[in-house]
């Protein structure tokens, strides 16, 4: 059991033996890293944000299958009227809801027929250019129609009828066998449909789509013609599918100081409280740490309004032979609690709004005793979403701002905070953003052979010097994938990919996809640097990294095999005296790979 050096504050006096431990601490670790030429060890912060960056990734949500259906039926015209009819038209006036599309330019539809002689069919075209200007602009049910007149004048009466779902209970109905109650299912439509308003497309769509976010429930609807004239019923056929899911998975994507060989599960409750919630559990384990991962979510209101609390525990222990006379080992400990809420959700656009408080203790010990005890915590607000274009052949845009105000500290060990004091001045506030934004482009190709071409970019920008638990990472295979995991850490940096992507069909449940990509990034290690911060070869503060490489991805049934490898593009200026990067090595190559079994 680690033995904290003195947990008092900086200000306070420490006793005689707790500052000749430190030093003797402090010495050993500067032998430690002498012996292998300046290469950093780890620590819990620094191993708990790579973990966060080399999770594989949650299965995709699903699309929402179409809405199927008719338009409300409007009355019918006579046709009595209809046969020989020939008006030399004089005005025309539209009645009904005539709010849903502005009067200019239901006016300018009509106007170049003003003055000439029609037919009926030449009138009902106006109806229809009418309906098609409404459904533009979103009225999806509305329409436009010739009610019974008298035209001997020559004024032409167009009624707009706006297309809404049928009033009382049974407006929209919940079909199928499910474990929630389709009750729940109901009152996520009705928030997006309400009562008396016209049906517009986004908000149908965003009824079905948040129906499907409801974690296992996969739905489709179906609109019906209403009991009132001009209206229509929702129908919703939902399944649920099975209540656990999960994976294992294997690769090398671990620090190396703590085995880079990993091994892990997943398991995913789907609705286990029949409210619509979810909870995921997940563990992995190196040779030298193990991981926790508890996740949960519950649905506050039925507009899509959702609760997040999530914990995480990491425990290490450095085996890398350079380390082990000072057996470096610790822990982190974290918990998340948010809310999310989709402030647009359709097809092709979605946004989601999200706030989230997480707290983490980090330990780590040395020679049996403790050198360090932090405390994190911030307060993140973040907006993420994505789009569907038509551009060039088509594509998907995705991004993220998330901004965070946290404070760091390190009162749990005074020894920690007196060295902070004088160095990094992690100590107090701080306050960071980062941002991100990708393009998946259609390149073309043949069915089943198809091209894309993926570009995206990450960055973060921080108030001051940050703890290892909020840096920006760029080596790793989430990052530039020549280098290691932990390859410059710095509280400052950009992240660029391009990645040209082949996807091929190869029979049956197997696809796979082939690619080449070039990686680069740059790096600030410390916002403000200070005397000796700076120890690699270099002696610099802010430089860049790149490579390139080629992959593949391989789904076969339940497997998914992804493997990658890749080549430094120039040399590392973050290198240490020796030449080494952060894992010991000056290899130019590095190779990903990753197996993982869906159940």
């Amino acid at each position: 059991m680690s033995t904290p050096l003195n947990a008092s504050a900086p200000s306070a006096s420490l006793r005689r033996s707790d500052i000749c431990r430190a030093v003797a601490i402090l010495g050993c670790l500067m032998v430690g890293m002498t012996d292998v030429a300046a290469q950093v060890p780890p620590s819990a912060g620094q191993l708990l944000n790579e973990q966060q960056r080399t999770l594989p990734p949650a299965p995709p949500a699903g699309v929402a299958p179409p809405t199927t259906g008719v338009a409300p039926a409007a009355p019918a015209a006579d046709a009595s009227q209809s046969a020989g009819l020939a008006v030399r038209l004089r005005s025309v006036r539209f009645s009904g809801a005539t709010e849903l599309a502005a009067s200019e330019n239901l006016a300018a539809l009509a106007a170049p027929s003003i003055g000439r002689t029609l037919g009926h069919g030449e009138l009902q075209q106006i109806a229809e250019a009418a309906t098609r200007q409404l459904r533009a602009r979103g009225y999806v049910l509305a329409r436009a129609y010739l009610p019974r007149q008298d035209l001997t004048e020559g004024d032409l009466e167009i009624a707009i009828v706006a297309g809404r779902l049928q009033s009382g209970a049974d407006r929209i109905a919940v079909k199928g066998q499910t474990r929630i109650d389709p009750a729940r299912l109901r009152a996520i439509a009705e928030a997006a449909l309400p009562e008396g308003r016209p049906v517009r497309g986004d908000d149908l769509e965003r009824a079905v789509l948040l129906i499907n976010d409801v974690p296992g429930i996969t739905a489709r609807s179906t609109l019906e013609r209403g009991n009132e004239p001009g209206t229509s019923r929702l129908v919703v056929d939902a399944t649920e599918g099975a209540p656990v899911q999960g994976s294992v998975w294997s690769d090398n994507y671990g620090n190396r100081s703590t085995g880079s060989a990993r091994v892990g599960a997943q398991v995913l409750l789907n609705d286990p409280l029949r409210l619509g919630d979810a909870a995921s559990l997940g563990v992995s384990k190196s040779s030298g740490s193990t991981v926790a991962l508890f996740n949960y979510s519950v649905p506050l209101t039925a507009s899509g309004l959702r609760l997040n609390a999530g914990a995480s525990y990491l425990r290490y222990h450095v085996d890398q032979e350079a380390f082990e006379p000072l057996d470096l080992r610790g822990t982190a400990k974290a918990g998340q609690l948010g809310l999310s809420y989709p402030v647009l959700r359709t097809r092709n656009a979605n946004l989601t709004a999200s706030a989230t408080y997480e707290q983490r203790r980090l330990d780590d010990d040395a020679l049996g005793a403790r050198v360090r005890s932090r405390q994190v915590e911030g307060l993140s607000f973040a907006l993420a979403g994505n789009r569907i274009d038509t551009f060039a052949g088509g594509g998907l845009w995705d991004g993220a701002a998330v901004l965070t105000a946290g404070r760091a500290d390190l009162g749990g060990n005074a020894v920690d905070r007196i060295v902070d004091s004088l160095t990094a001045r992690t100590d107090g506030s701080f306050q960071k953003v980062v941002l991100r934004a990708n393009r998946l482009q259609n390149l073309g190709g043949t069915p089943g052979a198809e091209w894309t071409l993926f570009a995206g970019a990450t960055g973060q920008l921080a108030s001051g010097n940050l703890d290892s638990s909020e840096k920006f990472i760029l080596g790793g295979p989430s990052g530039v994938r020549a280098y290691p995991v932990g390859e410059a850490a710095g509280d400052q940096g950009v992240l660029g990919t391009v990645e040209l992507r082949r996807n091929i069909d190869i029979g049956g449940d197997r696809k796979l996809q082939g690619l080449a990509f070039v990686d680069a990034g740059r790096v600030r290690l410390h916002k403000s640097a200070w005397p000796g911060s700076l120890t690699n070869a270099d002696g610099t503060n802010e430089y860049s990294l790149a490579g390139a490489g080629v992959g593949a991805n391989l789904w076969i049934g339940r497997w998914t095999l992804r493997a990658a490898v890749a080549r430094t593009l120039g040399d590392n200026p973050g290198r240490s005296l020796a030449g080494l990067d952060a894992d010991g090595r000056s290899s130019k190559w590095r190779g990903w790979v990753q197996a993982a079994y869906a159940f």
